[in-house]
């Protein structure tokens, strides 16, 4: 069993009230030299530790770290993230909470964050200027975000992070010389609507600089099939949406005949692990979270140590090059 504060207090032959000045350092609270050194002296030899509760009262935040995630679609490259954000912050002590609660009202919103008394909020999902987020940096609490290159005041960390990997993919294919190049997207991108008019202006912007041609194709993947089979001219290259629909698209190719690369390069996003194991396997980009959630516990320490947190750093793509691209 753990040693208490009162385990501490009989070895040290004082009161409780004084191991907690010694321990949680009192201000305003006269303790002698040789009654500090008794009760710190009994605290180690007794392996005495405060409770996370009593550690979070008195500084009144928790060790959490609230991940806000409302309506937002879970996948492979989120799940990534917070795996590895939740290994870094639990290799100090500290915890990741999601909350995928769907308050719709920015007060109600922060309201409910701020009862959790977080160390510090993960906004990576809401936009800079969102209005809960603005109540939360109010009432004194932090928030953390990536600083991206580019990054408007209406656009979410997560947003930009997905429309630099799309345009990183289309570098690719056009870097290998590719010049038809058919992008197959869903109906709906995950994004706002503002980043995606953003992304599809730099997309052929990037097109145009290599006298490339690019053909926007939106299908939601149940349709991927059918659409690949009514296909009369044919690109030399496809960017799909991720891996899931880079298999889809490779599958309808290789019915028609098509050998992929050889006739068609076929590439995806997020390196999911159904991309690795398919014949040819896809060649794809992914996040590389780790450096990043080590940033995200770093800044939540500083938090917690009342010094200012850093702006998180922007996450790595990795690229992963295989057979199909």
């Amino acid at each position: 069993m753990s040693a208490t504060s009162a385990d501490v207090a009989r070895a040290a032959g004082v009161s409780r009230a004084t191991v907690s000045y010694v321990l949680n350092d009192a201000p305003g609270r006269t303790v002698s030299r040789e009654t500090r050194d008794n009760v710190l002296r009994a605290a180690e030899l007794l392996g005495y530790q405060p409770s996370p509760l009593a550690r979070s009262l008195k500084r009144g935040r928790s060790n959490t770290v609230l991940f806000p995630l409302a309506r937002v679609e879970m996948n492979h490259v989120l799940s990534s993230l917070i795996e590895a954000c939740t290994s870094a912050l639990a290799a100090r002590g500290l915890g990741l909470v999601s909350d995928m609660s769907g308050l719709d009202e920015p007060a109600s919103q922060a309201e409910a964050w701020a009862q959790v008394a977080p160390a510090a909020v993960l906004g990576l999902n809401l936009h800079h200027d969102d209005a809960a987020l603005v109540l939360l940096r109010a009432r004194g609490i932090a928030v953390l975000s990536a600083a991206l290159p580019g990054q408007r005041p209406w656009e979410s960390s997560g947003d930009i992070f997905a429309r630099e990997q799309r345009l990183e993919q289309l570098r690719y294919l056009l870097g290998r010389g590719h010049r038809r190049i058919r992008w197959i997207l869903p109906t709906q991108l995950p994004v706002d609507p503002r980043t995606e008019r953003r992304l599809l202006t730099e997309a052929r912007s990037l097109a145009d600089n290599q006298s490339a041609r690019l053909e926007v194709e939106r299908v939601d993947l149940t349709d991927v099939a059918a659409t690949v089979a009514a296909w009369s001219a044919l690109p030399d290259a496809v960017a799909a949406h991720n891996d899931s629909y880079a298999l889809a698209v490779m599958t309808a190719l290789q019915h028609r005949g098509l050998r992929i690369p050889e006739d068609i390069a076929v590439m995806g996003l997020d390196d999911e692990p159904i991309g690795r194991v398919v014949t040819p396997p896809i060649t794809t980009i992914a996040g590389d979270f780790s450096d990043f959630a080590n940033a995200v516990a770093d800044a939540v320490e500083a938090v917690l140590a009342g010094r200012p947190a850093a702006a998180l750093p922007v996450p790595r793509l990795r690229f992963i090059r295989r057979a199909s691209a």
